[in-house]
């Protein structure tokens, strides 16, 4: 907790306040179905202050912090337990850790099961004459349409979008104004998964594979870019499939509602946009 325990104003996403919804979600959960809590004696349903403090195996004081909406330092381990104790969906689970600590929680496991592989790459086969395709967290390729295949056959060999990017000799060439356009984005992008889900092994050995093999991306990774994505980008590419002409692409980046590890991306060719930065 900060030393004056002062409230955060300005802080919190739009939409109901902190204070509001653990509120709100504590008169919800009926104690009488949580084993070991004591129900005798109670004037009304829903949990209070003490029973959601309890099973979260922190003070009353704290918790209590936490729903006056309180800045403070909570940890991880708390907000999980505060979740568990509260019976909270994932999208509640989502909401309380962007109001406690402004950021959502880290996503534990992929979600392979969620993934329609046919229905994925009907999408991706209907994208054409865009080149499309689709990778995991990590950017190892998990679909992809003809005309990926046709414009960037070395991405498809090598199976990782940012390892071809890096460590592939063609790509500097390919892709125009590599390090400012492509690597410096690139570079920010892992950054930011990386911060997100730090546990992910196949992410932190993409980040160790490109920097152990690329000199270029050591030096970029210094500036300590974070970069979400690059949808609506206008980028430039020099592709053998374009026999020499410099050709614009538009950068359409999508995440399927359902599957957050999970990317999409279609390059919309921009007829009008060759040579624009």
């Amino acid at each position: 907790m900060d030393s004056g325990g002062k409230r955060v104003e300005g802080r919190e996403p739009d939409g109901e306040s902190l204070p509001a919804l653990l509120r709100s979600w504590r008169s919800r959960t009926n104690p009488r179905k949580i084993p070991g809590l004591v129900t005798m004696g109670r004037r009304g349903d829903g949990l209070t202050q003490s029973d959601v403090a309890r099973l979260a195996g922190v003070s009353v004081r704290w918790y209590g912090a936490l729903e006056r909406g309180i800045d403070a330092d909570y940890s991880t381990d708390f907000l999980d337990r505060v979740s568990a104790a509260l019976r909270l969906s994932p999208a509640e689970r989502r909401a309380l850790y962007l109001k406690a600590v402004g950021r959502p929680p880290a996503l534990t496991a992929p979600p392979e099961a969620e993934v329609n592989e046919a229905l994925l790459q009907q999408f991706l086969d209907n994208q054409a004459p865009a080149p499309a395709f689709a990778t995991d967290l990590a950017w190892n390729v998990i679909g992809y349409n003809k005309p990926m295949l046709d414009w960037f056959p070395g991405v498809v060999d090598q199976a990782n979008q940012m390892r071809w990017a890096f460590l592939a000799p063609e790509a500097r060439e390919q892709l125009v104004a590599w390090e400012q356009d492509w690597a410096r984005p690139y570079l920010g992008q892992i950054r930011y998964e990386r911060a997100h889900h730090p546990e992910d092994k196949a992410l932190l050995q993409l980040e160790r594979d490109i920097l152990a093999g690329s000199a270029a991306a050591r030096e970029l990774w210094d500036r300590r870019e974070v970069v979400e994505h690059s949808h609506g980008a206008l980028r430039r590419l020099r592709l053998p499939f374009h026999q020499g002409r410099e050709a614009a692409v538009r950068i359409v980046a999508l995440r399927p509602t359902r599957s957050e590890l999970l990317r999409v991306v279609v390059l919309l060719e921009d007829r009008g946009g060759a040579g624009s930065a």
